[in-house]
């Protein structure tokens, strides 16, 4: 994934590595040997719930749907295609799409889900601001979902980056990153790709070691609010 990202009057093409990789699983039978998946072509949902009890419920399929295909049912696939179907399990072509709002109350409301792009790769690039942040106060304001390490692509990202990171870590405080409006220039939530989530803060943490320097973004989507009564507010008794 790339970023371009400004600072001061300098700005580069670089690369967002995910802090935390996803861990490999492996699927044993209780006997210890390998569990594979594998696709295969099956029946009509509801017809296969409704004979399920069958004794024979290879011959009921046969009898109950005219349409079977002896010959394709049961065979293995190596792909796939996600269709958009209705209750009916029949195929919808045209549809809209909506965001689903649970309030407070538990009511349900609707809005029409709207596409959001990316914008952490534009000609405008993200910035990192000149407004420092303490990390404690950091970690305590806000809840962060995802981070990335930002990386050089040759010697003079190389050089642009440890230089962000020296100074990061000499101050001891993270910096705060925002995207822009390419039409606007106004701020706005990072974006890291289309239809994904909106970062509406972002913050920048730099590390360096010798001639080795750490750039980790993190990224928040919710901010942690603490009611009066669990942070000890007057009590008049």
């Amino acid at each position: 994934m790339k970023i371009h990202l400004a600072f001061e009057n300098t700005d580069a093409d670089l690369d967002l590595i995910p802090t935390h990789k996803r861990k490999k699983r492996i699927r044993r039978t209780p006997n210890g040997g390998e569990v594979i998946r594998q696709r295969y072509i099956v029946l009509d949902v509801k017809k296969g719930n409704e004979v399920s009890k069958e004794e024979n419920i290879i011959e009921k399929l046969k009898t109950l749907d005219d349409d079977i295909d002896i010959e394709l049912v049961g065979k293995y696939i190596k792909s796939t295609t996600r269709i958009v179907a209705n209750e009916d399990f029949e195929p919808v072509y045209n549809y809209r799409k909506y965001d689903v709002l649970i309030q407070p109350d538990k009511s349900i409301k609707e809005r029409p889900h709207q596409l959001t792009l990316g914008n952490t790769n534009q000609s405008v690039p993200v910035r990192i601001t000149n407004e420092l942040i303490d990390p404690k106060d950091c970690m305590r304001k806000y809840f962060f979902r995802k981070s990335y390490f930002i990386t050089h692509t040759n010697g003079l990202t190389f050089k642009f980056l440890y230089d962000i990171a020296k100074r990061l870590s000499e101050s001891g405080k993270f910096a705060r990153v925002d995207a822009y409006d390419p039409k606007t220039k106004k701020r706005q939530p990072l974006v890291l790709y289309d239809s994904g989530r909106k970062f509406p803060r972002a913050y920048l943490e730099g590390k360096i070691k010798s001639s080795s320097y750490c750039l980790i973004l993190h990224l928040s989507d919710q901010e942690v609010k603490v009611s009066e009564t669990q942070m000890g507010g007057d009590n008049d008794n």
